[in-house]
């Protein structure tokens, strides 16, 4: 089966630094796939490199569903169903939830003003795909880490996303929205989502991985 997403020989240079070295990842719908390593091994930079922060060196190649991409920027990657959640957060405090969920791609009325109704109804029903039972009207500030995180999930489903990139996404959380966030990621995968799921916790690659890829730091 061709893969969601494919990076092939992919290589960053940044002045004086050889951040990546013809680093391959291929990435299939409906898994999870763990990326772990040891700091300084360039995770970071291969999950820009995905999710179109980043152009990597020339000689790499990103497929997406078998074709060949140049990602501009993260937004084109979006469009083409790939988002990251990162471990800082990106939601803006002073907004409400549906707000935040539709960022940038608010439903507009006839008359060309922010359909409210609809943008909160909306909303509603992604929060339910994920079993989060919130008010969209909620002031984000007013939630916890945990909930705000969840944010994040639907606002990426909202855009449908086919491949969502989690960098470290229980490093600030409980117990308890830890067990709920893996549930959701489960949830996730049974819907034919991959997860990149970017973890140095052995419990959770044990519990969560269909597959792992180990980046090893550059013998210099």
């Amino acid at each position: 089966m061709t893969p969601f997403l494919e990076m092939l020989a992919i290589s960053k240079t940044f002045p004086g630094v050889k951040a990546l070295d013809r680093v391959s990842l291929s990435i299939h719908r409906g898994e999870v796939h763990v990326l772990a390593s040891e700091n300084g091994a360039g995770k970071s930079t291969l999950m820009k490199i995905l999710t179109g922060v980043y152009a990597p060196d020339s000689g790499g190649l990103i497929l997406i569903e078998g074709q060949e991409v140049a990602l501009a920027d993260s937004n084109h990657a979006r469009a083409l169903g790939v988002d990251i959640i990162y471990q800082e957060l990106a939601v803006v405090d002073n907004l409400t939830v549906g707000e935040n969920i539709f960022l940038a791609k608010e439903p507009l009325s006839r008359f060309g003003l922010i359909d409210r109704r609809r943008m909160y109804r909306e909303a509603r029903e992604v929060l339910r795909t994920i079993n989060m039972d919130i008010d969209p009207a909620t002031r984000v500030s007013d939630l916890s880490v945990g909930q705000q995180q969840m944010i994040e999930i639907a606002k990426a489903l909202s855009a449908q996303s086919k491949a969502i990139v989690m960098d470290e996404p229980t490093a600030s959380l409980s117990h308890h929205e830890t067990a709920v966030l893996l549930g959701l990621v489960r949830r996730l995968r049974e819907r034919g989502i991959a997860v990149v799921y970017i973890s140095h916790r052995l419990k959770e690659i044990f519990e969560l991985a269909d597959r792992v890829t180990v980046l090893h730091i550059m013998q210099r």
